[in-house]
């Protein structure tokens, strides 16, 4: 309180209105005109106000601002913006701009109303527009540069990379990299595929016309009894021709009879032929990494083999088969 009366003292010649100190307002240097002070340095114990943020505005818990910012804000919890955030706001856990293409750092959540510059946080991310979104579960946003989440990505138009660990939403996007892509102008094709150990598969994929996701269930054959399969993985495809190209795609198959589970990677490269608009055939080879060769089209053939301490790992080719039919 002694350091707060001194520091109001000398507000009638210029260094208060620079500085503002305080514990929570109105109890500051400012007082209660907090709300109009401009300036260059805040640090608050607990909570403060101020108009702009010029410089370095910091706070345990709580900084609001009714103008803009055009600095550094550093908060505890909650870090709110007003007005224009062109600086970088970083907040324990939630940052709120109503505009400014600033960057915005949060432990949980990051919301700017209308368009953002970049939005990094540790749960989601909402704006209008932003040139990157990195969350741990969601973003959306109404157009974007990039987006980046562990589960989901939520958007009109998306330039550059659309990154989930489950789903993309978009209107359009022109590298959807996901499990699933529900993309509107985008491409979905579900199709019967065959293996070469003679494992069928019902296989979904969508996507752009660049990348696309894949995931599919099925029945596999295994120790002479017909178990459950299925598979999950990414895909490339490489225009040929008009009617031709090849779908690059890394993929991931499970089989399990509920007693144990077993899984095969497998790089693919499939020449697609479109036989009609919405019908397409593919087929190819395929490399399998898995712990034993499964592979009865080229049974007794591997490119590569590892035996240690009675386990084995064999790098073996295959084939694959399948009729797609666009959505």
């Amino acid at each position: 309180m002694l350091l707060l009366a001194a520091l109001k003292s000398t507000a009638q010649d210029g260094i208060g209105e620079r500085i503002h100190l305080g514990l929570v307002t109105p109890l500051s240097t400012q007082g209660a005109q907090a709300r109009n002070a401009s300036p260059v340095f805040a640090l608050h114990a607990l909570q403060g106000v101020n108009r702009d943020n010029k410089g370095l505005a910091v706070a345990g818990l709580y900084t609001k601002l009714f103008g803009s910012n055009r600095g550094v804000m550093i908060s505890g919890l909650v870090n709110e913006v007003q007005g224009s955030d062109k600086g970088l706001a970083v907040a324990g856990l939630v940052n709120i701009a109503r505009n400014g293409r600033g960057l915005q750092l949060a432990g949980l959540y990051n919301h700017n109303s209308g368009n953002g510059f970049a939005q990094i946080a540790g749960i989601g991310n909402s704006n209008r527009y932003s040139e990157l979104q990195l969350a741990g579960l969601i973003n959306i946003t109404r157009n974007g540069g990039s987006q980046i989440a562990g589960l989901i990505n939520k958007a009109g138009t998306v330039k550059g990379i659309q990154l989930a660990g489950l789903v993309n939403i978009a209107d359009s996007s022109a590298y959807p990299i996901g499990i699933v892509n529900i993309i509107r102008q985008g491409e979905k094709q579900l199709g019967i595929q065959v293996y070469d150990d003679a494992s069928v598969s019902v296989v979904l994929r969508t996507g752009s016309n660049k990348t696309y996701g894949i995931v599919g269930i099925g029945l596999a054959r295994e120790n002479k009894r017909t178990i459950p399969q299925g598979e999950a993985g990414l895909g490339y495809h490489i225009p040929i021709a008009r009617r031709v190209r090849v779908n690059a795609e890394l993929v991931m198959l499970g089989r399990t009879d509920f007693t144990y589970f077993k899984h095969t990677e497998s790089l693919r490269t499939l020449l697609g032929w479109k036989l009609t608009k919405a019908l397409e055939l593919t087929a190819g080879p395929a490399l399998y990494a898995n712990a034993y060769g499964d592979s009865k089209l080229f049974s007794g053939s591997y490119i590569w083999k590892s035996h240690r301490q009675g386990s084995s790992f064999v790098i073996t080719p295959g084939a694959i088969a399948g009729l797609n039919v666009r959505l």
